[in-house]
């Protein structure tokens, strides 16, 4: 699994749209288009449950950092899908959410190694040494859109392809997949 999480945080936004004939009537799925920076054009769109939406909600009041999860494709397949995400600190996820793995692997820490607390790290590391404060929180990716890019363009390079296209949503410069497929089925491509 490919991760990437962009630095730069952006303003977000959503909002319920038609579901254009997608969501039954009987499902607990709210259609949602995602804006970026207010861009007219959704970067993102996506069928979520309601309990997503409230965490999401929340979240959204300040700028997030955004990520995508993708498997590079095998062989001569050229989709890629991909499920875009935002960054969230562990602290601030509501109780029940912290993956179990999460709070079982500081329960293990803790109960394996009793003397961390009071171990002095910094003899070792020297005075050139300078730690980033930010890069010690603990953080998951919440996955709330899918995206799909129908051709690569970066063929050699999957790590840049992801970074082309998240930055492609970002701008608004996506389609929803069924009309992506039908432009390349009519020479259009994407």
């Amino acid at each position: 699994m490919h991760v990437y999480i962009r630095e730069e945080p952006v303003a977000l936004s959503m909002r319920e749209v038609d579901p254009e004939g997608l969501v039954p009537g009987e499902a607990e799925l709210v259609p949602m288009a995602f804006f970026v920076d207010g861009n007219e054009r959704p970067s993102f769109r996506a069928m979520l449950p309601h309990e997503t939406l409230t965490l999401l909600a929340q979240t959204l009041q300040s700028p997030v950092q955004l990520g995508l999860l993708a498997e590079e494709p095998e062989g001569g397949e050229t989709e890629i899908k991909a499920m875009v995400g935002i960054s969230i600190p562990v602290h601030s996820l509501p109780d029940g959410m912290v993956p179990e793995e999460m709070e079982e692997e500081e329960d293990d820490a803790d109960d394996a190694e009793p003397w961390r607390s009071s171990a002095n790290y910094d003899g070792w590391r020297g005075e050139s040494w300078q730690q980033d404060d930010d890069s010690s929180e603990r953080t998951v990716l919440l996955a709330f859109a899918p995206l799909v890019r129908i051709t690569r363009r970066c063929p050699d390079d999957f790590g840049e392809e992801l970074v082309d296209l998240l930055e492609s949503a970002i701008a608004g410069a996506t389609k929803s997949a069924l009309e992506a497929r039908v432009d390349k089925m009519l020479g259009g491509g994407f």
